[in-house]
């Protein structure tokens, strides 16, 4: 219980820290919304200021087959993503991540996930969608290796003034 403290002092002390992050005029949208596809979890995502990168915290809740899995229940998941635009204006990027996921049901497990898809901006809207796939394994207090978690995000950015409306 003590660790799930920390980590959730952890995370209020990192949104936080993003929420008063310095301004620009390109980048920096932090947006949240819901996850669907293997799991359905919620998404809060902070784009570096000059897009290039991306921070997401996924709240997983977690029923992978249905069979009472030992993976099932709770998951947090911190993931570092690199952007590659696909088009001139930014609004489509590829993405590749990794970072560690949390897992919290009878005991506690921790593991590494890594992300691969696209992050498609709305410049019109203040809305963002992205499609990916998360596989992850899992090594503390079991190993287990789950590669079936694609899904689709649609996220609401909270701060759209920094969209660029060109």
């Amino acid at each position: 219980m003590k660790k799930l403290r920390i980590l959730m002092a952890g995370i209020a002390i990192l949104i936080t820290g993003v929420t008063f992050a310095q301004k620009r005029d390109v980048g920096g949208e932090i947006s949240v919304g819901a996850r669907f596809g293997g799991t359905l979890a919620a998404s809060l995502k902070k784009h570096s200021n000059y897009n290039k990168s991306a921070f997401e915290i996924i709240a997983q809740f977690k029923d992978f087959d249905n069979s009472g899995s030992d993976l099932d229940g709770f998951a947090l998941t911190a993931l570092f993503q690199k952007l590659a635009p696909l088009s001139g204006s930014s609004k489509l990027s590829a993405l590749i991540g990794f970072g560690p996921s949390f897992n919290f049901k009878d005991e506690f497990n921790l593991g590494i996930s890594g992300m691969l898809g696209f992050d498609l901006r709305l410049k019109t809207l203040p809305i963002t969608l992205q499609l990916d796939w998360m596989p992850t394994y899992y090594f503390v207090n079991i190993s287990s290796f789950k590669a079936t978690n694609g899904a689709v995000t649609a996220r609401y950015v909270l701060n759209g003034r920094r969209y660029n409306k060109k």
